[in-house]
């Protein structure tokens, strides 16, 4: 189905189809990275699921009247738009297709995925909005992967990002989203790098933080984490601070699936994360990467097993422009 498209089917150029990170993990596929594999929902889909179930419409008028002075209000509004998407029957030839694709990722060893928000805006560059989309991780059979798709339309429409847009004077019907299913790493250590300083601005530094379990705690703040600064030139580690690490996200087993944070074990929480070996993988992974997009790259990343997978890049936003060589 034209709605549907294997990751390895997607290149950058696919924005507008596939959102920023859909689009630019095709590409990191296409160039060899070792990207966890799945398939991206296409911007199309929601417009298509919406008309089917007779709801835009009734989500126009919504936002016709949204009341951006009232915070109060505005989320109950926007929570109305998010409850009939969140409802919505998928047509019955897209729900065969995704859950046929979502079948060929998972097995016996591993029966999760990730299911995470891409997003655009139609006709223009603007292909990130960090932080404002959902990500949900550890999903688990049918059910669930369909629901958290449709909770992905709908992170479309949090009281946020329609807030945001409204600022910055972006007609709602342009907000484009491409939900991602990719087979879950479950990753014994996780985090995030920049190919450039993102506080000094310095061209000559890899920064990189990492935690235990996934990469949750680290981009979302939550928690305590170790911090390397390499050579970019050499890959040496200029500055090594290992932090008293106090929690990590991984598997909510209590539940038998989703995410859910734990204390670090005492015997971890002093532990690097990293070896000097895996700091040099990733200093090289994330150079190539650098010089492939032809801008300074913030990336998202896994171990597990020792082998490591990229799991996300963008543009550094508001990097401080300083000489290439500082």
């Amino acid at each position: 189905m034209k709605l549907v498209r294997r990751l390895e089917q997607v290149r950058k150029e696919d924005v507008q189809r596939c959102g920023g990170k859909g689009a630019n993990l095709g590409e990191l596929v296409g160039i060899g990275m070792r990207v966890p594999p799945g398939f991206c929902i296409l911007a199309d889909a929601l417009p298509y699921v919406l008309e089917a179930n007779g709801l835009v419409g009734p989500i126009a008028e919504i936002a016709a009247a949204l009341p951006y002075d009232d915070a109060r209000a505005l989320e109950a509004e926007t929570g109305r738009i998010r409850s009939l998407i969140a409802s919505a029957a998928l047509p019955q030839e897209l729900e065969a297709v995704i859950l046929e694709r979502y079948h060929a990722l998972i097995d016996d060893g591993n029966p999760y995925v990730a299911v995470r928000s891409s997003v655009a805006v139609k006709d223009s560059p603007v292909s990130s909005f960090p932080g404002l989309m959902d990500t949900y991780h550890y999903v688990v059979g049918d059910d669930e992967v369909l629901g958290r798709i449709r909770q992905c339309w709908a992170s479309l429409w949090t009281a946020r990002a329609a807030f945001v847009r409204h600022q910055q004077g972006i007609a709602h019907d342009r907000g484009l989203i491409a939900p991602i299913v990719q087979a879950m790493i479950d990753a014994e250590v996780a985090g995030v790098m920049f190919t450039a300083n993102p506080v000094s601005g310095a061209r000559g530094e890899i920064v990189i933080e990492s935690n235990w379990g996934i990469g949750e705690s680290v981009v979302s703040g939550a928690a305590v984490t170790d911090h390397y600064v390499l050579d970019r030139a050499t890959l040496e580690t200029k500055t090594s601070k290992i932090a008293k690490k106090n929690l990590m996200v991984t598997i909510d087993r209590e539940h038998g699936g989703g995410r859910a944070e734990q204390d670090v074990l005492p015997e971890l929480a002093e532990r690097p994360t990293l070896s000097e070996t895996e700091l040099a993988e990733l200093g090289r992974v994330g150079t190539d990467i650098a010089q492939h997009f032809e801008f300074e790259a913030d990336i998202e990343w896994a171990y597990r097993d020792g082998v490591l997978y990229i799991l996300q890049t963008r543009r550094i936003r508001d990097l401080k422009a300083v000489p290439s060589s500082v």
